[in-house]
């Protein structure tokens, strides 16, 4: 059966993506981390257990290693991304592929080409998953810019607007203003000011400022959501609140060093990392919205370009 699938697969988690009957959808989401493993299958419900070409990888929460590279043309997103392709259809499915790239990736034509040809391996393909076998055949792969797909999901309530999307990632941040629909081209930048990014940053800074503190990337995740330490709670309130304060503020300049007029359009947050820095961004941009389903926004929007281009 062809099926039509998207996948997102971010620096921080990946996201699938399967219309199904009654236009419903099949997703996935799972961290985007990845190590060698020789275990069959996985010891808990957010990572599997992946062989593919007779290499096996424990893949999600479990897993450890986090790739920060930029290209997208890398082993794990390859895998993430096959790996929620092979949850997703039954065995013996085509399927037609619409992933994302960095917006600055996606404007090179070079790159985007290489990408398309990394993530499109011909013939049939067996993935084994937590004890599963599935095998699928890729017939197309799409490549759409990261950041376009809220606009792909509301083609109605965009259709007559002037809208600049910021679409904070794992890794990058990838914005562009589009206008009725179509991107303006001179507007679009990538920069590395992910949520990743932040974490990392915030907690080599906190173990600066607080010689005592040992914090690991494994715990940032609830300390910039409880917003503070707690060997000196009071003390770091104010300092994670001016970092991820300042984070945002980067992030606007570099939109107003691309000729943005931040006053006068209106300007939509999608991404994984924006909902974790809604209150910083309304702070500044106090009109912005902040989409409801960030997260999920590319990966949805990817889904209907591909059932419409496949």
């Amino acid at each position: 059966m062809l099926r039509f699938v998207s996948v997102d697969s971010g620096k921080y988690a990946t996201k699938g993506v399967m219309k199904i009957e009654d236009g419903k959808n099949k997703t996935i989401i799972f961290r985007t981390k990845m190590d060698p493993t020789k275990e069959e299958k996985s010891s808990d419900k957010k990572s599997f257990v992946v062989e593919y070409k007779g290499e096996r990888y424990l893949i999600g929460e479990s897993a450890e290693t986090v790739d920060y590279e930029k290209s997208k043309a890398k082993k794990i997103h390859k895998i993430a991304t096959y790996a929620a392709i092979g949850y997703l259809v039954d065995d013996g499915d085509e399927v037609v592929l619409t992933i994302g790239c960095p917006i600055a990736i996606f404007y090179n034509v070079d790159e985007r080409n290489q990408y398309k040809e990394f993530m499109h391996d011909e013939g049939e393909i067996s993935i084994y998953i937590n004890g599963v076998t599935k095998k699928f055949t890729i017939r197309k792969v799409i490549i759409c810019p990261e950041s376009s797909g809220i606009i792909y999901k509301n083609p109605n309530k965009y259709k007559d607007k002037l809208v600049g999307i910021i679409d904070i990632g794992g890794l990058n941040t990838n914005c562009c203003v589009y206008d009725r629909l179509a991107p303006v081209k001179s507007t679009h930048f990538t920069t590395n000011l992910g949520a990743n990014i932040l974490r990392n940053e915030l907690k080599q800074y906190l173990n600066s400022v607080f010689p005592d503190a040992n914090l690991q990337d494994w715990q940032m995740e609830h300390v910039i959501k409880n917003g503070y330490i707690k060997s000196h709670k009071e003390e770091s309130k104010k300092v994670i609140a001016e970092f991820l304060q300042m984070h945002v503020n980067n992030i606007i300049e570099e939109a107003k060093k691309k000729n943005w007029d931040i006053k006068n359009i209106d300007l939509i947050f999608v991404g994984g990392g924006s909902k974790l820095l809604e209150r910083e961004i309304k702070n500044v941009i106090p009109d912005a919205e902040v989409s409801e389903t960030a997260e999920w926004d590319n990966a949805e929007g990817f889904n209907i370009i591909g059932g419409i281009n496949g």
